[in-house]
């Protein structure tokens, strides 16, 4: 079995920008417990953690910050070079 791809470098753009976000609004990480049901232990791996993060984590986490998921995604990624489309290769 294949392992699982993570984006790290994008990852911790998306920590540093929940983390900020709290911090900002002075939403601690016990009040996203509160607010999403969630584990500590499971909101920490979300917003300070190093591992993947669910969609439906994030969104969750998002809820409980008041915010819209684009606000945790205002980094600009770089985008390689790929092959043509398979249905424009002669």
């Amino acid at each position: 079995m294949a392992e699982q791809y993570i984006d790290k470098e994008s990852l911790q753009f998306v920590r540093e920008n929940l983390w900020s976000i709290s911090k900002a609004k002075g939403i601690t990480l016990e009040d996203i417990q509160d607010r999403t049901g969630f584990s500590y232990s499971q909101v920490y791996r979300i917003i300070r953690g190093s591992n993947n993060i669910s969609v439906s984590g994030l969104i969750a986490v998002c809820k409980a910050l008041e915010i819209q998921p684009s606000e945790v995604f205002t980094f600009a990624l770089e985008i390689p070079k790929h092959l043509p489309l398979r249905r424009d290769r002669k």
